[in-house]
């Protein structure tokens, strides 16, 4: 690893963030409220612009490697949410504020705050703000504003996950980077539109667009979207949540005009149809249960987008239901949303990827050897290194996702389906869990940075960060 390559980029990175962290500055001066309160975010952005600068001066231009560039990502990460986490220390406990900052960057949005209500205003712009940076990446969001060269930002978008299959808008990667950054300023700002006609103030508007489009769930009240008691707010947020769960390249197509896109791609209508399916299942329990018809099927429409969708929003609680649901709603959970989206989970192409692959494993037991027999995917045959990834990815994060639940029972008085619940939600950037908010709140540090390690994991699909425990990547070649 050359040394210098790394913190060329971390310099540049941690000079435009503290940049970002700056901005909630604008939000405490508006609301004229205490100096104390600002001043973690000019601690935090002085902080992140002076260790920037300095890096940066002992750092080199030069192209990274691919291991380098992986090293750069998941350092980055790390930075972001340490710095991420200083204005909320005043509020939190170290750990607790570090667990904050990451479900923000990372779109996980398990929060800490019980009664979020009671923060400050900058506060809570903050942690959403980390949530619509953190939903294309905070690193494609540095990547788009520095105008890297090709190689560097092909090398550091695919560490940060292969969040779409950017190239299909632009041959430039970078262009077309900056291009979907700017789909998603487009869609945020008509959801921050549609929830001021709707009847929010301008200020709760801006909050949840921000935490909607990038699927985090942080709300500016504990009781979530239901604390607005209105049925078109909610209507509009289950929109607004799929939205946020579709692949940003579709999205792209259908603003362009091109609707047929979404007819044509398998995995939104599998994602479409796994909604519809949850939310049928859901409504006819509640119904059952004496719920009226129409709020049982505006209730199951929303928790379905929003576990999905990995947003987290909520108008009741997942507990409440049956156990048999509360295990589907973990199977969708580790699912997520569709590959090229602010969402987390597996995301629902791997998962066909793995459907298409089963079925090619029975099918050569019926032809004969020479019959062509390969994964296909909307009528293209995938390559054999694609479905070996995806086929790692699977293994390393179920595996994942069993031991992050395994040391969650082991330190904690919890059932296994709670913390199952906890250790997809995490790795998965879900929000939610099966447990009381006070009982959440009270786990161990241990517990709690096993369950940012799998965010962080989650975020960034598993290999990269696997990749940097390579010990080849430790060997100083500068």
């Amino acid at each position: 690893m050359r040394t210098p390559v790394i913190l060329r980029f971390v310099g540049n990175f941690l000079q435009v963030f503290s940049v970002m962290i700056a901005l909630p500055l604008l939000i405490a001066v508006y609301y004229a409220e205490p100096l104390y309160i600002s001043s973690g975010f000019v601690v935090a952005a002085i902080s992140a612009m002076v260790l920037g600068y300095a890096v940066k001066m002992g750092g080199e231009k030069m192209e990274p490697t691919t291991s380098e560039a992986m090293f750069a990502t998941v350092l980055g990460w790390v930075l972001a949410v340490g710095f991420g986490a200083i204005p909320l220390i005043t509020y939190l406990g170290m750990v607790d504020a570090f667990f904050e900052a990451a479900a923000g960057l990372t779109t996980t949005g398990i929060s800490m705050f019980l009664a979020p209500e009671e923060l400050p205003n900058s506060i809570l712009f903050w942690r959403s703000f980390m949530q619509w940076l953190g939903g294309l990446g905070v690193l494609t969001f540095f990547i788009a504003v520095l105008r890297e060269s090709g190689g560097v930002s092909r090398r550091l978008f695919s560490a940060e996950a292969h969040k779409t299959d950017a190239g299909s808008i632009r041959p430039s990667l970078t262009k077309s980077i900056f291009t979907l950054w700017k789909v998603y300023g487009f869609l945020t700002a008509v959801i921050i539109s549609t929830y001021i006609i709707l009847g929010m103030t301008p200020f709760n508007a801006v909050i949840h667009a921000f935490s909607a489009i990038s699927t985090g769930g942080f709300s500016t009240m504990g009781s979530s979207i239901a604390g607005f008691e209105s049925t078109s707010i909610e209507a509009a947020t289950v929109v607004f949540m799929l939205i946020g769960g579709v692949n940003f390249v579709l999205l792209y197509k259908v603003i362009r005009g091109d609707i047929s896109s979404l007819r044509k791609n398998s995995e939104f209508k599998l994602y479409l149809k796994i909604f519809l399916l949850i939310t049928a299942l859901m409504a006819i329990e509640l119904f059952r249960n004496g719920n009226g018809a129409g709020s049982s099927l505006l209730d199951s429409a929303f928790q379905s987008a929003a576990v999905i969708s990995s947003t987290g929003y909520s108008t009741m609680s997942l507990a409440s239901l049956s156990v048999a649901l509360q295990v589907l709603f973990i199977g969708v959970m580790f699912c997520g949303g569709s590959l090229g989206s602010t969402s987390g989970g597996v995301k629902v192409f791997r998962v066909k990827t793995m459907i298409e692959l089963m079925r090619t494993r029975i099918r050569s037991y019926s032809l004969p050897d020479t019959a062509v027999n390969e994964v296909k995917v909307d009528g293209e045959i995938l390559e054999n290194s694609t479905v070996r990834t995806i086929s790692v990815l699977f293994f390393v994060w179920t595996t994942a996702v069993f031991l992050l639940a395994l040391v969650t029972v082991a330190f904690e008085d919890v059932s296994f389906l709670a913390a199952l619940s906890g250790s997809v939600s995490s790795i998965g950037n879900m929000g939610p869990v099966y447990m009381d908010g006070v009982d959440m709140v009270s786990m161990s540090p241990l517990v709690k940075v096993a369950w940012m390690a799998g965010m962080l994991a989650g975020r960034l699909e598993m290999l990269p960060l696997l990749a940097i425990f390579n010990s080849d990547l430790f060997k100083d070649t500068s």
